[in-house]
């Protein structure tokens, strides 16, 4: 940077006034102010009065010889025309760091943002629980409702001295009013793909709580009849609602053609080997007085195959057991309505919890039995885990 020279009136020590200079290094600025102001301040102090000037500048003009001396420039003028340093203290000032942190944690505390507690995470966290368990619960609906619409085979080969030829026998049980398709045409197609010689029908096929509405039933029946024999042995739904209902279930199916039994037996001659359908209809704790008499003459009619429809698999369970019977069809257990994995039936009416028969093929002492899980529902549980079933048997010699 340059130097800055400035005069300055100085008095000497004869009280003569005299001029002289001073060199202002950048180093002489202190605080904004340069030592030149400083200066200027100083030599304003040290100017003698007016009067004394005034004596002195009439002196000095004699000394000179009376010739006149050009005017001293106005210092104030030209102090005036020098631009001054600029002062730091009038530029505008950033705020410090420190001031800035400060700022920014004022804002925070107007706003400020109330924590997270512990009651307001397990509250989180019971709201995501709930909507995880309603989508859970909403798959499962929805599965269960497909699966109960559902149409599954199941089949079971059993072999007879008795059987001149192969004889493929379907049974269905419990439909209960539903409907697999606009009047149960799903149903007959599936059976119709199955070419069977004989179609069972062991019961149950209505609501005992709907003792008129069996039109579908009939319906069914008739629609079967085209593809093979069907032969319908009545269930406990149809017997109280004959008994309980007035239903008239019963006459208005042999009206139509229908084979419906209700402790009755019809012969039939299916490719070269005759069959004894017996329709037994009494449930184990009426066996005794309403069903044995009827049962034992069946039996010691002939040697033909005997073929049982009997809703109730409980019958053997100690009632059926001694007799000789060559094939037995029945239903009534649901599957077990609720069937767990690797368990099997989880309640079966008149048999309770876990029950021992509730579907499959058994062999119980001289007996074959096959047991279908059936098609539908009788009360507000619905089939879990149990597919509709369509039960098929397979008789042969071999």
């Amino acid at each position: 940077m340059a130097k800055l020279r400035k005069p300055i009136a100085v008095e000497a020590e004869n009280g003569e006034a005299g001029q002289s200079e001073i060199t202002i290094e950048p180093s002489d600025i202190v605080g904004g102010v340069q030592l030149a102001d400083v200066a200027g301040i100083t030599e304003a102090a040290a100017a003698p009065p007016a009067e004394n000037t005034a004596k002195n500048a009439e002196t000095e003009t004699e000394v000179s010889g009376g010739k006149d001396t050009p005017p001293e420039p106005d210092k104030a003028a030209e102090e005036e025309k020098q631009p001054e340093a600029a002062d730091i203290h009038d530029m505008p000032k950033l705020p410090s760091k420190q001031k800035r942190s400060k700022a920014a944690k004022e804002r925070r505390t107007k706003t400020p943002r109330e924590p997270v507690t512990k009651n307001d995470r397990g509250g989180m966290r019971a709201v995501i629980i709930a909507i995880c368990a309603i989508l859970v619960i909403a798959g499962f609906s929805l599965w269960v409702i497909y699966d109960n619409n559902q149409l599954e085979k199941n089949f079971y080969q059993v072999k007879s001295s008795k059987v001149a030829d192969n004889i493929r026998i379907v049974s269905i049980a419990d439909l209960h009013n539903k409907e697999f398709g606009d009047d149960n045409e799903r149903l007959v197609y599936e059976i119709s793909k199955l070419s069977p010689d004989i179609i069972a029908l062991v019961g149950d096929m209505i609501m005992e709580q709907q003792p008129d509405n069996y039109e579908s039933t009939l319906s069914l029946c008739k629609q079967l009849e085209e593809i093979a024999p069907v032969y319908f042995s009545l269930g406990n739904h149809e017997i109280d609602a004959m008994l309980f209902g007035g239903s008239n279930i019963y006459k208005d199916a042999k009206k139509q053609g229908i084979k419906i039994l209700n402790n009755e037996v019809e012969q039939i001659e299916i490719k070269g080997t005759p069959i004894d359908v017996i329709g037994l209809t009494q449930n184990p704790v009426e066996f005794e007085e309403y069903g044995r008499e009827f049962f034992e003459n069946a039996l010691a009619a002939d040697d033909n195959f005997k073929l049982l429809l009997t809703h109730y698999p409980e019958m053997y369970l100690g009632v059926l057991d001694d007799y000789e019977v060559d094939l037995a069809l029945a239903g009534h257990a649901h599957g077990g309505q609720v069937r767990l994995p690797w368990i099997g039936g989880m309640y079966a009416a008149d048999q309770g919890f876990f029950p021992e028969l509730c579907d499959g093929y058994w062999e119980i002492e001289n007996n074959k039995l096959v047991i279908t899980r059936g098609l539908g529902k009788s009360g507000w549980c619905p089939r879990i885990n149990n597919t509709p079933e369509i039960t098929v048997v397979d008789l042969s010699w071999y």
